[in-house]
């Protein structure tokens, strides 16, 4: 594996043999009825069938060393000129492996925050899958590092720091696979750093 940009704590952007042959396979994931159903939603977080999930694990060169949740390869769909507001996903998750499978232009950006910054708001208590900043203001907040993912490549990403995504200026859907360890709450981004490089 072979890493393109280290921004940690934010993110790594890497590569590796075969990625094209998992991108591809992917692609062919992504329904016509997949894009409509995200048409009138916000996003949709496609939970690929076990058939599906083990087609795309085995084509991980990193199988071996870190243990994924089978049931939770997701191809996660946002519409165009959706925006996200600053969130930690799950209850507990540290971070997440990635991989850009449909990003038609470089108008999404991704954005991460300073928890001191954020500390004033409310977690929302409706949101049972994430951490969201209840009532949350972007324009009150600077990034402390922001990112526009790049078709074709793997992103370890730390989940653990508030981050949100910006999608309002794209006309285009945009789909993220997205891999979770089987251990969430207690692997890190540097845990995953140092298995990886």
């Amino acid at each position: 594996m072979e890493i393109i940009e280290d921004c940690s704590p934010y993110y790594i952007r890497f590569t590796h043999d075969g990625i094209n042959d998992l991108v591809d396979l992917c692609k062919s994931y992504i329904t016509p009825e997949l894009l409509e159903n995200c048409k009138n939603k916000d996003f949709i977080n496609h939970k690929l069938p076990l058939n599906q999930s083990e087609k795309v694990l085995s084509l991980l060169p990193f199988l071996d060393k870190i243990k994924l949740i089978k049931e939770r390869v997701s191809l996660f769909v946002t519409r165009p000129g959706h925006y996200y507001k600053a969130h930690k996903d799950g209850k507990n998750h540290r971070c997440s492996i990635n991989y850009t499978i449909m990003i038609m232009d470089n108008k999404c950006i991704t954005s991460w925050y300073n928890d001191e910054d954020l500390k004033d708001y409310s977690v929302d208590p409706a949101h049972l899958n994430s951490r969201e900043c209840l009532d949350f203001v972007k324009e009150n907040h600077t990034p402390i590092k922001s990112m526009i993912a790049k078709p074709n490549e793997a992103i370890l990403f730390n989940t653990e720091i508030f981050h949100d995504w910006d999608n309002t200026n794209s006309e285009n859907y945009r789909v993220v696979l997205t891999l979770r360890s089987q251990n969430p709450g207690e692997v890190y981004f540097n845990d995953v750093k140092n298995i990886f490089f």
